[in-house]
């Protein structure tokens, strides 16, 4: 039976000792809360009188309910008398309690009679196994309450602690897993960027094994070229009041295999950025209006031209002959890729780089102009795409192509110090060369020697440095028909013994054996005959760079009699205005 109300009031007896209320420690600013369900008034007005004594906030509950939803983390401790036991169930208070989070086990202070048989030992065993249940005794002295209820609430602000402990560690391993995370994904770009370096440098190094390769074939084979096109020349001109059918014939069969030799040499040789470049500053409006002319003569009658030049375009510096030579060849590619019907468009445009509208000139930044060529063919294969630029790399069948078109395009814009792309369109390809803004006054293209020019060598006393004897000979011949005086050395040392009195034009080759080559001869000549007018020829050269800011003019080997006679023409005319 449950005790009477007197023996409610005489439940917590006091002693002669006086005990200090319990005061919010440092770090706790609003006083502890306890919840308490106490039906009979007696007992929650004692309870709520001893409680706020010691600093603590009462939460009384009326039902159980009430008491269920109390009990969550805001709550310190909760007080429950034997008649609130009553009136909850175990699934209830086992529900509410289970909500508590990981760190939390709300302390619950239980007060039951002091007859034996009114308690139920198996009830409070089983209150025992779903929380953090103690059982006190009535009646019990208030020392003895208020030691237990003090106790809770060091439990309770240990499991506070536990708590702001546990959300400190989630944040150091939020701030640890953030931390990992972008040290992975740095440790990525930086794996991407030394694949990218690694890849570049692949790159680089089958570039300069390709350019050893073929410069060491393409040295040799020019003047191999150069002699069978210097002597078709000459044959021609000996045998040009004998005209004769078979002779023209075969002569032109000559020029025309000797052309294509030298323009595979060529194209070997822009790839590996070892072709020679005559760069001007080119009037890219002007230029481009006249080689879709050219171009749509290539690509045949069936392929429909479209311009799309905008007023006010950069100049570019750059190579005429060898910007020819690239648009020439993704024309070729487009006019196959479209089965010579359809339409090819010729598009520039001035940008800024980089331009994440131009992802293809990220590597690249400052002003440019961006040329492209975009046809309605068939389109590339990702992985044709990748591999188009490779030198010797075709789709086409044996005998129609060379693959080298491609890679003459990505050699001479790189080597024009941009790049070459190609961009798969939803229907056709676009092939695309970023070439430098260039800062310098426009020139016009040079065309062909003429008539004049060619009659302009006559009594002109020519120093030839070559070290080929057949080449020299050939050379020799050539220049003799134009009435020139030629004298032949082999070497650029054999050179500096020479009388230069007696000389108005010097003709070198750039290597050469011995102490120096064309270029140090160049110097030299610049130190002790500055006024001494030079052309320099070569089909090939380990490092072009080196012919920038030289004052000479520079020939292709193999070279034609009219451009060598255009050249030298070019060289007295510079030494003439020097003069004067």
């Amino acid at each position: 039976m449950p005790a009477s109300r007197s023996a409610r009031k005489s439940a917590y007896r006091s002693t002669s000792r006086e005990w200090l209320p319990l005061k919010p420690e440092e770090g706790h600013a609003a006083p502890p809360i306890a919840v308490v369900f106490a039906p009979i008034e007696g007992d929650a007005a004692a309870l709520r009188t001893l409680l706020e004594e010691e600093g603590v906030a009462v939460h009384a509950c009326r039902d159980a309910q009430g008491l269920y939803a109390c009990l969550d983390e805001r709550a310190w401790c909760a007080i429950v008398t034997e008649e609130g036991l009553d009136r909850c169930s175990l699934e209830g208070l086992d529900t509410s309690l289970r909500r508590q989070p990981a760190w939390s086990n709300l302390p619950i202070l239980t007060l039951a009679g002091s007859v034996s048989e009114q308690v139920d030992s198996n009830r409070f065993s089983r209150l025992a196994r779903i929380g953090n249940i103690t059982l006190i005794e009535r009646p019990t002295s208030r020392e003895v309450l208020l030691m237990a209820i003090r106790s809770a609430l060091r439990t309770r602000r240990l499991q506070f602690d536990m708590r702001d402990q546990w959300r400190a560690l989630e944040q150091h391993a939020d701030a640890l897993e953030s931390a990992v995370k972008e040290r992975t994904l740095s440790l990525e770009r930086e794996v991407n960027e030394r694949r990218r370096v690694e890849r570049a440098l692949a790159e680089a190094r089958r570039l300069e094994s390709l350019g050893r390769l073929t410069g060491g074939v393409a040295h040799d084979f020019n003047n191999i070229l150069q002699v069978i096109s210097g002597s078709e020349t000459l044959l021609r001109m000996l045998l040009a009041k004998e005209a004769n059918e078979r002779v023209v014939r075969a002569l032109d069969a000559i020029r025309r295999a000797s052309g294509h030799g030298a323009a595979l040499t060529q194209q070997l040789l822009a790839y590996a950025r070892r072709q020679p470049l005559n760069n001007v500053a080119l009037d890219l409006p002007l230029y481009l209006h006249a080689s879709a002319e050219l171009l749509s003569g290539a690509v045949g009658a069936g392929i429909a031209m479209r311009l799309r030049i905008p007023p006010g375009l950069w100049p570019v510096s750059v190579d005429p002959a060898q910007l020819d030579a690239a648009l020439l060849n993704v024309a070729t590619n487009a006019r196959d890729a479209m089965d010579g019907q359809g339409m090819l468009e010729l598009a520039a445009s001035n940008v800024h780089l980089p331009d994440p509208a131009l992802p293809q000139g990220a590597d690249l930044a400052g002003e440019y102009v961006c040329i492209t060529l975009t046809d309605d063919g068939e389109g590339m294969s990702e992985k044709t795409a990748r591999q188009a630029f490779e030198p010797f790399f075709t789709t086409k069948s044996v005998g129609k192509g060379t693959g080298l078109g491609l890679s003459q395009v990505y050699g001479f814009a790189s080597q024009s110090h941009g790049t070459a792309f190609i961009r798969r369109e939803q229907r056709g390809t676009t092939i695309g060369i970023l070439l430098p803004r260039s800062c310098e006054e426009i020139q016009a293209v040079q065309g062909g020697a003429s008539a004049s020019e060619l009659h302009a060598l006559k009594g002109v006393r020519i120093l030839c440095v070559e070290d080929d004897p057949v080449v020299a000979e050939t050379t020799a011949s050539l220049l003799s028909v134009l009435d020139a005086e030629i004298t032949v050395v082999d070497s650029a040392d054999a050179a500096f013994a020479a009388d230069f009195s007696g000389i108005d034009l010097v003709l070198s080759d750039v290597m050469m054996p011995g102490s120096t080559d064309g270029i140090g001869l160049v110097h030299w000549l610049a130190s002790h005959h500055p006024d001494m007018p030079v052309v320099l020829a070569s089909g090939y050269m380990v490092d072009p760079g080196r012919l920038e800011k030289l004052q000479v003019q520079f020939l292709r080997k193999p070279y034609t009699l009219e451009a060598l006679a255009n050249a030298m023409a070019l060289a007295l005319a510079g030494r003439d205005g020097r003069a004067s």
